[in-house]
């Protein structure tokens, strides 16, 4: 099956299945209620992350050739069925965090997909983990899974992240690794799912969420596409070159993990520190906060589509992507700041405006009561 068959193919599974399950849902109070830091209107559904992983789960049974299937798809079901759970019965970080072990464990031992190397981010040659492997390859998988479960605040921003990585990823390879039919799955399931939760397209009517089973799989497939394509004598680009891909939510979970720790706050739970709550604070609609990031994203993946096609090396590509990761909190603040002073500002001349118009009046209207007598 080619490419844009898988692609098709799991798009039109998504679709069936999210109009599908989105009753059963409400039957079964699979939903996200409003309060607190929620502010939608009613309960919806939260079906996207199960309709987005059977989609993908269709078009890989229905590939000739699937590459690695099982140790995606294993992992992958793990999550998806332990963040339906989570989504039902708030079953707490702990329990997420074994799952997500669990399934890095099974992508890297049974699928043999873990960080051999770093690449060269430092110009020195190429930096092999020996031992360390494994435990690397676990934090590196945890943090890219949570990242995209961090960044999933408003409609369509994680999933529209993870359609820009997957696809400047697989750009990047220039479509020729194997594993890159699985990217189109995943980007054809995400884009399905999107029909219901991007905001500029999207009928209230049939909103849905994907939940945290919908945003940690959609991290798992990034970081099992990026290891793929990234790892081995065989490999399509350089693991500096990949990060590229990611860069804004690893930005965002790095800035509130390091801030809540520095807090004495759990790192892990819920919080307002992200980004788009940032940009929302400072008068942003969630359709301004969403073009602003995915703008964001689509630059930084420009960015390391033109280091691949120019070959940088490594430590050219790692030096402002790490600069980036550093600074990008402090660049959204700035964008906050700037924005709240010119509504500020705007706010200042049209009240100045009313009052002159409100004096103007009171200081006219004796006369105009004069004539009239």
């Amino acid at each position: 099956m080619g490419l844009s068959l898988s692609t098709a193919l799991a798009f039109a599974v998504t679709v069936v299945l999210t109009l599908t399950l989105r009753p059963l849902a409400l039957r079964l109070r699979i939903t996200d209620k409003p309060g607190g830091r929620k502010q939608h209107i009613g309960e919806i559904p939260l079906v996207g992350g199960i309709a987005m992983f059977i989609g993908i789960l269709v078009a890989a049974m229905a590939a000739v050739q699937p590459t690695g299937r099982w140790t995606l798809l294993v992992p992958a079901a793990l999550l998806v069925i332990v963040g339906v759970i989570d989504d039902r019965y708030n079953i707490g970080v702990s329990a997420r965090l074994a799952a997500q072990i669990c399934a890095a464990l099974i992508m890297m031992i049974g699928g043999g997909l873990y960080l051999r190397d770093i690449g060269d981010p430092f110009g020195t040659g190429r930096l092999g983990l020996g031992i360390f492997a494994i435990p690397v390859s676990v934090l590196v998988t945890l943090s890219v899974i949570n990242a995209f479960n961090f960044i999933d605040g408003i409609d369509g921003l994680a999933a529209s992240m993870a359609v820009i990585g997957l696809a400047a990823a697989g750009l990047a390879t220039g479509l020729r690794a194997p594993a890159v039919s699985v990217a189109a799955m995943a980007c054809g399931a995400t884009l399905g799912f999107l029909l219901f939760n991007f905001p500029a397209f999207r009928n209230r009517r049939w909103r849905t969420f994907m939940g945290d089973a919908g945003s940690t799989l959609l991290g798992f497939l990034v970081v099992w596409f990026a290891l793929s394509i990234s790892q081995g004598e065989d490999r399509s680009l350089s693991p500096v070159a990949a990060l590229w891909f990611a860069l804004m939510p690893l930005s965002d979970f790095f800035s509130c993990f390091i801030r809540r720790v520095a807090r004495g706050k759990m790192p892990l739970h819920p919080g307002r520190e992200h980004f788009h709550y940032m940009l929302m604070r400072a008068g942003l609609s969630g359709r301004q906060v969403l073009a602003v990031l995915v703008a964001f994203s689509v630059f930084y993946a420009a960015v390391g589509l033109i280091g691949v096609s120019y070959k940088l090396p490594d430590w050219a590509l790692f030096a402002p992507w790490f600069t980036l990761l550093v600074l990008q909190h402090f660049i959204i603040r700035g964008l906050a700041v700037h924005l709240r002073l010119r509504r500020w500002r705007v706010s200042k001349v049209v009240f100045k405006f009313v009052s002159v118009s409100a004096a103007h009046s009171s200081a006219t209207q004796p006369n105009a009561d004069r004539e009239a007598a």
